[in-house]
C-alpha cells in the first residue's frame, strides 16, 4: 500500500510537471546548458562556416560587377551595383572580422581582405605608386598576393571605388583604364582570399575536424576546453574591435575640446555604420549560437533582460551612427548614442567573460579583462 502511495504520488508530480511545461510553453523553458564540445561545432556549422560560404559568394558578385563598370565605361547604373557589391562585402566581412582563429590567421590573409588602421595612408600612397608604373604584370591572376597587404583588399578598393573626383571607368587615358582594370584585379584577390578560407575550413584535413578532433595527437587542441576557448575569445576581439575602431574613437574625438574629426573605418563610402551595425548583429548571433544564456546565474535573473536589451539598444544605435555623424555631429543625440553604445559594450562584456564563460567552465585567460 504505501509502495502504491508512492508511485502515486511521483505520479502526480510527474504529471504537474507536465502540465506546467504545457501551460508555459518553450518561451518560458529554461535555455540549454551546451557543452563545450556542443558549443564549438554549433560555432562552425551553423555562425561561421555559412559567412565564410557567403563571403565567398558575395566577392563573386563584386568581381563581376566591377568587370561591367570596366567594360561600360563606368556608367552611373554599373558604378551604383558596384558600390551595392561592395556595401555586401563590407556587411559580410563585418560578420567575420572578429573571427581570427582558423585559415584566416594564416598567410596574413586577414590583413589582406581588410587593411586597417591605416593611419599614415599607406593604401592610398602605393595604391598610386601601382597606378603611377602600370605594370600589366600586376593585373595577372594571383600576382597582387605577392604585394603589400595595403593593396589587396577592401581598403584599397574602397578608395578606388568612392573616388568621385575619378569616377571609376569614366576615363580614357591609360592611367584611367589601368585604375579601373586593378580594381577588378583587388576584387578577384578578395575572391581568391575568401575561397582559401573556405576551403581551409573543410575537409578531412580542413580547420573544423582538427577543432572537432581534439586530442594527444592534435598539434593544435587537445581538449574541447581549447576549442571552446578560441570560439569565446572570438567573442571578445568582436566587442573590442566595435569599441576600439568605433565608439571609443568617436566618442574622444567629438568630446575634443575643441572637438575634432576622426576617420573611421569605411568612412568614404558611407557604410562605417552599417560596418558597425552587422558586427554587433553577428555577434548577438555568436552569443546566441554559442548558448552562453544558459549560464546566466540563478541569482542575477536581471541578466536574461539585460543582454538583449543591451543588444537590441547597440544595434538601434549604429544604425543612427551615419546620419549622426553627417547631420547631428557633436548634438545631444549624438554624445548619448556613442556613450550608450560604450556603456552596452562594456555591459555584454562584462557579464559575459566575468559571469557567464566563469560559469560555462571556459577559461578565458587571465589577461582577457585587462583595459576594463
Amino acid at each position: 500500500m504505501i509502495a502504491e502511495r508512492l508511485s502515486k504520488s511521483a505520479l502526480a508530480i510527474v504529471m504537474g510537471l507536465v502540465a506546467i511545461s504545457l501551460v508555459a510553453g518553450p518561451a518560458d523553458a529554461l535555455p540549454v546548458r551546451k557543452s563545450h564540445a556542443t558549443m564549438v561545432i554549433d560555432t562552425i556549422d551553423k555562425f561561421i562556416v555559412p559567412r565564410v560560404d557567403a563571403l565567398s559568394a558575395k566577392t563573386t558578385d563584386l568581381t563581376s560587377a566591377i568587370g561591367a563598370v570596366c567594360k561600360d565605361g563606368g556608367s552611373e547604373a554599373s558604378r551604383k551595383k558596384a558600390t551595392a557589391a561592395y556595401a555586401e562585402i563590407v556587411r559580410a566581412w563585418a560578420g567575420l572580422d572578429f573571427i581570427r582563429f582558423g585559415p584566416v590567421s594564416r598567410e596574413h590573409r586577414l590583413e589582406r581582405i581588410f587593411f586597417w588602421p591605416d593611419p599614415r595612408g599607406f593604401a592610398s600612397r602605393q595604391l598610386n605608386g601601382l597606378i603611377a608604373a602600370k605594370k600589366p604584370e600586376l593585373l595577372e591572376p594571383g600576382a597582387l598576393a605577392r604585394q603589400s597587404v595595403a593593396v589587396q583588399g577592401l581598403t584599397a578598393l574602397e578608395i578606388l571605388l568612392y573616388d568621385e573626383k575619378k569616377p571609376l571607368g569614366t576615363g580614357t587615358d591609360e592611367a584611367a583604364q589601368y585604375r579601373c582594370a586593378l580594381a577588378g584585379a583587388i576584387a578577384a584577390n578578395l575572391h581568391a582570399i575568401a575561397e582559401e578560407i573556405s576551403t581551409g575550413w573543410k575537409g578531412d584535413d580542413g580547420y573544423r575536424m582538427k577543432m572537432l578532433t581534439p586530442g594527444s595527437d592534435n598539434a593544435l587542441y587537445k581538449d574541447a576546453s581549447e576549442t571552446v576557448r578560441d570560439v569565446a575569445k572570438s567573442m571578445a576581439m568582436g566587442l573590442e574591435l566595435c569599441r576600439d575602431r568605433v565608439v571609443l574613437p568617436e566618442l574622444t574625438a567629438v568630446t575634443s575640446d575643441p572637438p575634432r574629426r576622426v576617420r573611421l573605418a569605411f568612412e568614404q563610402a558611407g557604410l562605417t555604420g552599417e560596418y558597425l551595425q552587422s558586427s554587433i548583429i553577428a555577434l548577438k548571433e555568436l552569443y546566441e549560437t554559442i548558448g552562453l544564456d544558459g549560464y546566466v546565474p540563478v541569482d542575477k535573473p536581471w541578466m536574461v533582460k539585460f543582454v538583449p536589451n543591451a543588444w537590441s539598444s547597440l544595434i538601434a544605435d549604429a544604425a543612427k551612427l551615419d546620419d549622426l555623424r553627417s547631420k547631428e555631429r557633436g548634438s545631444d543625440a549624438h554624445l548619448h548614442a556613442m556613450r550608450k553604445m560604450r556603456f552596452d559594450l562594456s555591459g555584454i562584456r562584462q557579464i559575459i567573460f566575468k559571469e557567464l564563460a566563469p560559469n560555462a567552465d571556459i577559461d578565458m585567460g587571465i589577461n582577457e579583462l585587462d583595459g576594463d
